[in-house]
C-alpha cells in the first residue's frame, strides 16, 4: 500500500484567499470555503467525508479496510451542512463548505480550515475573488472589506472599498 504522505498536494483547482494543510489546499469566497485534496486514481467510494455544522472528517482507504485521515477536526466557523457538497473531479477530491451567513458569519474571513489553524497565504489574497463587492448588499460589502483589510492588510482592499462606496 502506498502512503498519502508520498502524494503531494495538487495545484488544481485555482484556489484564492486560502492556503494549504498537510494533505490539502483550500480557498474561500464570501459564501464558501473550498478544500481540494489530491485523489490520484481514487474514486468517491475510496473516501469517507463527514461534515457537520462545526466539524469535518476526511479519510481515504489505505490498506484493505484501514482508513487514513487526511483532514479531521473542528472547523474554524460553522457551516450550513445541507448546502455543503463534495465530489471527485479530475484527480481531486473537492469539498465545498457553505459559510453560515445567518449569524453574520458569511462574509467573515477564515484564516484556516480548522479551528486554531492559520494557514492563510497572503499572496493568494484576491479581494475580487473573495467577494464581488459591487454585487453585495451594503452591510455585507462592508463586512467583506473589513475582513479582508484586517486579515491580510491589503492596500487594494481600501481602494476597492472606496470605489464601491
Amino acid at each position: 500500500c502506498s502512503s498519502m504522505d508520498r502524494i503531494p498536494c495538487m495545484a488544481a483547482p485555482s484556489l484564492k484567499n486560502g492556503g494549504s494543510g498537510a494533505h490539502y489546499r483550500w480557498g474561500q469566497s464570501a459564501r464558501e470555503v473550498t478544500i481540494a485534496i489530491n485523489a490520484g486514481s481514487r474514486r468517491g467510494r475510496d473516501f469517507r467525508v463527514e461534515i457537520n455544522r462545526s466539524r469535518v472528517s476526511v479519510a481515504t482507504r489505505s490498506c484493505g479496510d484501514e482508513w487514513q485521515h487526511l483532514l479531521r477536526g473542528e472547523l474554524q466557523r460553522p457551516v450550513l451542512t445541507d448546502e455543503c457538497e463534495w465530489s471527485v473531479e479530475d484527480g481531486s477530491l473537492i469539498i465545498a463548505l457553505a459559510k453560515d451567513g445567518r449569524l453574520g458569519a458569511e462574509a467573515e474571513w477564515w484564516t484556516g480550515v480548522l479551528a486554531g489553524e492559520d494557514t492563510l497565504e497572503a499572496r493568494t489574497a484576491d479581494a475580487v475573488a473573495y467577494a464581488a463587492l459591487e454585487g453585495l448588499p451594503e452591510e455585507e460589502r462592508h463586512l467583506a472589506t473589513k475582513a479582508l483589510a484586517m486579515s491580510s492588510g491589503l492596500d487594494a482592499v481600501h481602494a476597492l472599498a472606496a470605489k464601491a462606496a
